[in-house]
C-alpha cells in the first residue's frame, strides 16, 4: 500500500478542517495519506506546532501530531504524481504570482482548488492557475455545503469534485472518507461559479432575515439567487444543473442559514447599521463575498447579464446604500418569468 502526500496551502479554518478530515481513518481509501498543512508564515507554523491547535481560526480543536505543520515560505520536498496539492487560501490572495509558486511547488502532482471566490475582475481560481502555467487537465475543484467546524470534528458531509474524469476518480480514491462523500462532475465552471456566487447571495439573504422580513422573504430571495447563479454559470460555459446541486443550492442554503458563516454574518452586521469596514473588523477574517460580488458584476457586465441581487450587494458594499433600502427594492421588483436562460 503506497503512502500519498496531501499538501494543503492555507491554515485557515477550512484548510485546517481538511487536514483533520484526511488525517483520520483512511478506509475506504486504498491509500495511506501523509498530511502537510502550510501556514502563511513560519511564525504561524511554529505557534500551531507548539500548541497543536489553530486557536485563531479553528478554536477548541486539537491537531494530531501526524499532521506535519510547515509554512508557505519554507522549502518542501517535491511532490510525486500521485500526491495532491490542495489550495485553500482566500481567492483574493490567489494572484498570478502566487499561482506561479503553486504550480512550481506542485510539480507533477495534481492541484485541487478548495477556495471559493472570484478575483475582482471575475477570474475563477482555475483561470488564474492556467494563466500561471498550470495544465488544466491536472487541476480539479472541490466545493459543497461544508462547514469547517463540522468537518473538523468528523460530522458527515458531501461535496463535489470537478475536473477531467480520470483525475476525478484518482482524487476521489485518495480523498473520500467514511464521513465525506464525494460526487464527480466535469463542470468545473459551474462548480466554481456556484461556490463563489453563493457567498454574495448569502450576504443579501442574511441581511433580509436580520431586518425581520421573515423566512418567506428570505426563501424567495435565496431562490432568485439560484437563478442568478445559474444564469452566470451558463453564460460562462457551465451548466444550470450544477448550480442546482451541492456546489450551488446546497452550499447556498448552508451559507445563508443561521450557521455563523462569515458572509451571513456580514449581511446581518450591515443590516444592523455597521459600515463594511466595521463589519469586517468584527468578523476578523476574510469575507469572500466582498471581492466576489465585484468580480461577478464584472462578468455580468461583459456578458450583458442582469444580476439584480449581486448588483444590490455591491451597492451596499461600495455606495453605502442601506440593506433595508436594498431589500425593499429587490422584493418590490416587477414580476417576470421565473426562469430565464442566459442566451
Amino acid at each position: 500500500m503506497s503512502t500519498k502526500t496531501i499538501r494543503i496551502l492555507g491554515a485557515g479554518a477550512w484548510g485546517t478542517a481538511l487536514a483533520l478530515l484526511w488525517s483520520r481513518d483512511q478506509s475506504p481509501s486504498p491509500h495511506d495519506a501523509s498530511i502537510e498543512l502550510l501556514a502563511r508564515t513560519a511564525n504561524d507554523a511554529t505557534t500551531i506546532r507548539r500548541t497543536q491547535r489553530n486557536a485563531r481560526r479553528l478554536p477548541g480543536v486539537e491537531l494530531p501530531t501526524s499532521i506535519r505543520i510547515g509554512s508557505a515560505d519554507e522549502a518542501a520536498t517535491a511532490l510525486a504524481p500521485g500526491d495532491v496539492f490542495v489550495v485553500t487560501i482566500p481567492s483574493a490572495d490567489l494572484t498570478v504570482e502566487t499561482a506561479r509558486r503553486i504550480v512550481e511547488a506542485a510539480g507533477t502532482a495534481p492541484i485541487l482548488v478548495a477556495s471559493k471566490g472570484l478575483s475582482s475582475n471575475g477570474a475563477r481560481p482555475t483561470e488564474v492557475l492556467e494563466s500561471a502555467g498550470a495544465d488544466l487537465s491536472r487541476v480539479a475543484v472541490l466545493s459543497g455545503p461544508n462547514l469547517a467546524s463540522e468537518i473538523a470534528v468528523g460530522k458527515p458531509a458531501a461535496a463535489v469534485l470537478a475536473g477531467e474524469a480520470t483525475l476525478g476518480e484518482e482524487l476521489r480514491n485518495l480523498l473520500v472518507r467514511p464521513t465525506f462523500r464525494l460526487y464527480l462532475t466535469d463542470d468545473v465552471v459551474g462548480v466554481e461559479i456556484g461556490g463563489a456566487l453563493k457567498n454574495v447571495i448569502a450576504i443579501a439573504v442574511s441581511g433580509v432575515r436580520a431586518l425581520g422580513y421573515g423566512e418567506n422573504a428570505a426563501a424567495a430571495l435565496l431562490s432568485r439567487g439560484v437563478a442568478e447563479m445559474a444564469r452566470l454559470a451558463e453564460a460562462c460555459g457551465g451548466r444550470t444543473e450544477t448550480t442546482c446541486g451541492l456546489a450551488g443550492v446546497g452550499d447556498l442554503v448552508l451559507t445563508a442559514s443561521n450557521t455563523g458563516s462569515r458572509n451571513a454574518k456580514l449581511g446581518a452586521l450591515l443590516a444592523s447599521g455597521l459600515s463594511v469596514q466595521a463589519a469586517v473588523d468584527t468578523i476578523g477574517a476574510t469575507v469572500e463575498g466582498i471581492g466576489t460580488a465585484h468580480g461577478a458584476l464584472h462578468l455580468a457586465a461583459a456578458r450583458k447579464l442582469e444580476l439584480p441581487i449581486t448588483a444590490a450587494v455591491v451597492a451596499a458594499l461600495d455606495g453605502g446604500a442601506s440593506i433595508e433600502a436594498i431589500a425593499r427594492g429587490l422584493l418590490g421588483r416587477s414580476p417576470a418569468q421565473e426562469w430565464r436562460h442566459s442566451s
